[in-house]
């Protein structure tokens, strides 16, 4: 599936546009693409920690390994002003590679801005030159506790 020759009897076939096979995937399974972005993302805010959780995408891109990862990006009071959050921040239980729909980031500075950006990817997602597709939330922490 989304993928032809163009020699009969062929023993490889090429993909389609925007369709990919991973490197590990053998030559005869069908051409697959990236998942489209995770649904419904809510958050929940606990003074410098934020909850997220969200579900699954509509589509898997046509594969069963599809894994998330969460983005985190600091942000000016000014829009549009946004920078990386660093490695002080934590991830529970880590920010990459997720196999469940939630992450738990905590250290956050007080009184800021942060937007979360939450992806899901599959196999083939780091071979697609198209814009990346995510869920994304922006909130404000409150006092840090004591």
């Amino acid at each position: 599936m989304h993928s032809f020759s163009d020699r009969e009897g062929s023993s490889r076939c090429d993909c389609e546009d925007s369709y990919y096979r991973a490197p590990t995937d053998p030559p005869y399974v069908a051409c697959t693409r990236p998942p489209s972005a995770p649904q419904n993302l809510i958050f929940n805010i606990n003074q410098t920690t934020v909850s997220l959780e969200w579900s699954p995408p509509a589509d898997n891109g046509g594969r069963n390994d599809v894994t998330y990862r969460v983005l985190c990006k600091r942000c000016s009071w000014e829009q549009g002003e946004c920078v990386p959050c660093g490695s002080n921040v934590g991830y529970m239980p880590q920010q990459t590679g997720l196999a469940d729909n939630y992450v738990t980031v905590m250290d956050l500075l007080a009184h800021a801005n942060y937007t979360f950006e939450v992806e899901a990817v599959n196999g083939v997602s780091d071979l697609s030159r198209s814009q990346r597709l995510f869920a994304a939330v922006t909130v404000t922490t409150g006092q840090a506790g004591k």
